[in-house]
């Protein structure tokens, strides 16, 4: 037994702590269903899925975002006391460039919360809690890569901290990175594990989860160059922290990984289109991955969950199904999250939309928009729904976010999550007043 493995165990160990404290929720969180934290929210104020910007911890859930005030894109970090039921005032970790700046949080062993955030294609920025299980202080701002976008931040068992970013280039194809920061040490990187296969714009959208050995898997979005190509849902996991990766059969990937040689989960036909989009990656009980995908060029939108198979095949459970009678014809949509909880349960978070009469009208935030929740207790077989919140038909509700195990925080129940209420803006740069909403957990 190797001292990973000793340190995964002792990182599991935080749930039963976490879960003393899962009974008083229900009563404390009453009050703060559809919470609202700020009403200055900008058009992606709660989005990329593949950040986590919740952290729950003995008794506190610490929930971040973006805001666009008069002043320019703020990231922020708000916290509420589960006992009291009570919101303490907004802190600002620091600026975002414009609307892609959001932040990805995540918790070290000590209870220490670790926040990436700002760029567009820029530099990154880090900070760490000056106290642990506290939002009130940080640490000064650290810059980490170049041209970089998207972070997906997570904390080891040891304690390692690994951030995986989009990273663009004039003079090769775009990448997604891997840094990481030891224990008491610096940021190191990068080092590249995805590339585009072709020149000019790409996008990645990289989740990452652990697994109960200290295993890292990652859920990706391909999307690279050349649109004539489409799309490419892949998958990889590695057992020494992102140094080297592998498919799910074990086979070995040659870094960087592409769309012709990581584990492929779905791929879209080549031609133009919005095509496919990926969300977060979950672990069940038994170490398999499951991976939120969506279609999103074909109306209605359709989203499933997928998982490798008995003989290696990526297996699909289409969520449409599960839907009410009245809204059959609707579509749903990511951003979206898949969790499993320290019982079982496996939640997942995405969108409700109702196809536009105009088929040259775009779905993303359409103001049909509306946070959806299903819940299943058999591992994915079937799934109960839940329509979060109360149509309005003249505004959209969603970018849905929902927390989940990045490093030492566990989840108990039902998790917490969060969401854009208001406009996605005409630009990157809008300032805008949207709301964003907490949806207290249980």
């Amino acid at each position: 037994m190797n001292e990973f493995t000793l340190s995964r165990r002792a990182f599991l160990a935080t749930a039963a702590a976490s879960a003393a404290t899962a009974t008083t929720f229900r009563a404390a969180n009453a009050a703060n269903e559809h919470f609202l934290l700020s009403d200055v929210g900008c058009g992606r104020a709660t989005g990329y899925a593949e950040a986590n910007k919740i952290v729950t911890h003995e008794g506190k859930s610490h929930v971040a975002w973006i805001d666009s005030p008069e002043e320019g894109f703020r990231v922020r970090i708000r916290t509420l006391d589960h006992d009291s039921g009570e919101w303490a005032p907004t802190v600002t970790l620091g600026e975002g460039y414009d609307n892609h700046g959001g932040p990805s949080l995540t918790m070290d062993s000590e209870g220490y919360l670790h926040v990436a955030y700002y760029p567009h294609h820029h530099p990154m920025r880090y900070r760490r809690s000056l106290k642990p299980n506290d939002t009130t202080a940080w640490t000064d701002e650290e810059l980490i890569g170049k041209t970089t976008t998207y972070p997906t931040l997570v904390c080891a068992p040891d304690d390692t901290l690994i951030l995986t970013c989009r990273e663009s280039s004039k003079n090769v194809p775009w990448e997604a990175n891997r840094y990481i920061k030891k224990k008491g040490g610096d940021w190191e990187g990068p080092h590249t594990i995805i590339r585009a296969l072709h020149m000019n714009y790409a996008h990645f959208m990289e989740a990452l989860a652990w697994d109960s050995k200290g295993t890292l898997h990652l859920g990706t979005r391909i999307y690279g160059g050349d649109p004539r190509r489409g799309h490419t849902i892949g998958y990889m996991k590695s057992d020494d922290l992102g140094e080297t990766w592998t498919r799910w059969d074990g086979s070995k990937i040659e870094m960087p990984a592409t769309a012709e040689t990581i584990d492929i989960v779905e791929s879209s036909p080549k031609g133009p289109g919005i095509g496919l989009r990926a969300g977060a990656i979950a672990m069940d009980g038994n170490d398999v991955p499951h991976i939120i995908c969506c279609q999103m060029d074909t109306l209605p939108s359709k989203t499933w969950i997928a998982k490798p198979g008995a003989n290696g095949a990526w297996t699909q459970t289409d969520l449409a199904p599960f839907l009410p009678k009245k809204y059959e014809g609707w579509g749903v949509a990511t951003p979206g999250e898949v969790v499993f909880n320290d019982e079982g349960t496996m939640y997942v978070v995405a969108t409700l939309i109702q196809p536009p009469d105009n088929a040259d009208v775009s779905i993303w935030g359409h103001p049909s928009s509306e946070p959806i929740l299903f819940t299943s207790n058999d591992g994915g077989k079937t799934f109960d729904f839940e329509l979060l919140t109360t149509p309005d038909p003249e505004v959209p509700r969603w970018l849905p976010n929902m927390e989940r195990p990045t490093g030492h925080n566990r989840v108990t129940g039902r998790p917490g999550i969060i969401y854009t209420e208001g406009t996605r803006g005409d630009t990157n740069l809008q300032l805008v007043s949207n709301n964003v909403r907490w949806i207290g957990k249980s």
